[in-house]
């Protein structure tokens, strides 16, 4: 066990040292708020979840939203290349940790969004509650209300009983 948890802090720092990479500078905090929100729901998650989770949005400066088409379908096709890059780059890193074979492919499906348990919807609820906690007043003040309020529909919508229950008791919304 000693092993697996140096291993995971190993990883963990590389992680972290590629978010502070980014030119902007927001991709560290954001994997931090996106650990801190999992260890608000699941105090015992599994160790792909708690790679996955800081590793979410890795190197995402490298996959500007600029670089493709405005509107919905411009977005949809952005995220799902933005997570196949994430995907790719972690499923590299934990190659480099020589990490078990199972542990990089259930890492990179759930960066990808494609595993549908409980792992998978508490990697969503995290995010859900970082745009809640960090971008949601933002957001109010760029869109228009009936904008806001599809959105925050559509995150809800996304969220779990528990994480629904986080974002009430701690005045997110």
């Amino acid at each position: 066990m000693h092993d697996e948890v140096s291993s995971i802090e190993g990883i963990i720092a590389a992680i972290d040292d590629l978010h502070r990479r980014d030119p902007i500078g927001a991709e560290l905090g954001y994997a931090q708020r996106m650990s801190h929100w999992l260890m608000e729901l699941d105090s015992d998650p599994s160790p792909a979840l708690v790679i996955a989770v800081r590793a979410q949005h890795l190197k995402r400066w490298e996959c500007p939203r600029s670089e493709f088409p405005a509107g919905r379908a411009g977005y949809l096709r952005w995220r799902r290349n933005a997570a196949a890059h994430h995907a790719r780059l972690v499923t590299q890193l934990l190659e480099t940790f020589e990490s078990d074979r199972a542990l990089i492919d259930r890492v990179g499906a759930l960066v990808e969004k494609r595993c549908r348990d409980r792992d998978g919807q508490t990697l969503e609820d995290c995010a859900c509650l970082v745009f809640l906690e960090t971008r949601l007043a933002d957001f109010r003040d760029e869109h228009a209300a009936p904008d806001v309020a599809r959105i925050l529909g559509k995150a809800w919508q996304k969220m779990s009983s528990a994480a629904r229950a986080l974002a009430t008791a701690r005045a997110l919304i």
